[in-house]
């Protein structure tokens, strides 16, 4: 059926199939979220009565290397919720990568329904500089599992949280890495004109300025089909070359291009690319998200994904705890109000507290909506897979 954005999705059925699926899942290894108190509290307020939307701004059709990913995830995460707790919670999907134009607008018509209590996302930074207002002035409070860019928890934006790391961390992290790891000579960044890549190619290279590496930049466009002045700046001398792109098959051509030259310097790149669009043998990437596999909580749950859509990608994982965070927050209202606001939800977001979640983390906010403890992870790019590095 048409979504509300004009696109094509089949959500309800789709809703239908994986209840099957859950139900299958819950029979083969059993209940993994539902505890005894929960049962009990659940005679004492109507479950079925805590509804509402959680509009999720991800792509999912047709917008980059990572579509459906992470609404993938989400998808998962709402399902499993409903399962385990009897709530009926639905998803507004709504279609939307890196055009802060349309993400502005699709924020715009996710605020005008009264049914919409949370929402998961955007995914980009850009977006979120576009649609975090619109959200705000609608009180309606918005969890990123992938918008990184350091200023966005500058208070200028009221009701943002993210549960993954900030470029604040994962520059330092990259060059720390490149500087004591890999003990770059002469480092080259290629960053594009999206704030992401700006961010946290800016924060990297004053880094390695301030370790007293010899670093030089390079501006390109999200899309470039060629990439002559990289191949002409990442001389015999340049040793490392820094990727912090946005868009995963940039960086692949990037990469084919240096080689096909004759460059072969480590290449190292940021979160975006930790997705097997990428996939560069012997590249490194550094990434908020673990490889969810190495962590028991995360390997019931990869099954339940894999019984659905078949092959999983990490990246998406924070977008089914940022899922997690708002219906925790929605059911905690719906027990304590017998309903469901949106301004409710938005006032409880801020006192959740996930004790454990598949990132292999407790999740919690601080004061600036950050992540607790967040982490920065270092991966190379193996036969295998992602291999942990550090």
């Amino acid at each position: 059926m048409p979504d509300r954005n004009g696109g094509v999705l089949v959500t309800r059925a789709w809703f239908g199939i994986t209840l099957i699926t859950l139900a299958l899942f819950a029979a083969a290894c059993g209940s993994s979220g539902t505890k005894d108190d929960e049962q009990a509290g659940a005679a004492t307020f109507d479950a079925y009565a805590c509804d509402g939307d959680v509009a999720v701004m991800a792509p999912y059709g047709g917008t980059s290397d990572t579509d459906y990913v992470q609404m993938n995830w989400a998808r998962v995460a709402l399902d499993k919720f409903n399962r385990d707790h009897g709530t009926s919670f639905t998803l507004y999907p709504s279609n939307v990568d890196f055009d802060a134009d349309a993400g502005a607008a699709a924020a715009q018509r996710i605020v005008s329904d009264p049914n919409v209590i949370g929402v998961v996302g955007p995914k980009t930074s850009v977006v979120t500089k576009a649609a975090g207002p619109i959200f705000d002035m609608a009180g309606l409070a918005y969890i990123s599992p992938s918008a990184t860019n350091a200023s966005l928890t500058d208070g200028s934006l009221k009701n943002f949280f993210r549960v993954v790391a900030s470029d604040a961390l994962q520059a330092p992290r990259m060059a720390e890495f490149i500087a004591d790891d890999l003990e770059a000579k002469g480092v080259l960044i290629v960053q594009d004109d999206e704030p992401y890549s700006e961010g946290l190619g800016n924060a990297v290279y004053q880094q390695l300025k301030a370790r007293g590496v010899n670093v030089q930049r390079v501006n390109v466009k999200v899309g470039q089909e060629f990439y002559s002045e990289v191949v002409t700046r990442a001389t015999p001398q340049v040793d490392v070359v820094v990727a912090p792109l946005l868009v995963p098959s940039d960086a692949r051509r990037l990469v084919t291009e240096l080689h096909a030259a004759g460059r072969y310097p480590a290449i190292v790149g940021g979160d975006a690319l930790f997705v097997g669009a990428f996939g560069v043998p012997g590249a490194y990437v550094t990434t908020y998200a673990p490889d969810i596999s190495r962590h028991p909580e995360g390997r019931d749950i990869i099954r339940l994904y894999e019984s659905i859509f078949g092959d999983f990608e990490s990246f998406g994982g924070p977008a089914y705890v940022a899922m997690e965070v708002v219906l925790t927050a929605a059911l905690d209202v719906c027990k304590r109000d017998g309903g469901v606001t949106r301004s409710a939800v938005t006032m409880q977001i801020p006192k959740v507290q996930l004790e454990e979640s598949i990132l292999g983390m407790p999740i919690a906010f601080d004061g600036r909506h950050e992540v607790e403890d967040a982490r920065i992870h270092v991966y190379r790019v193996g036969l295998n897979g992602y291999e942990l590095v550090g």
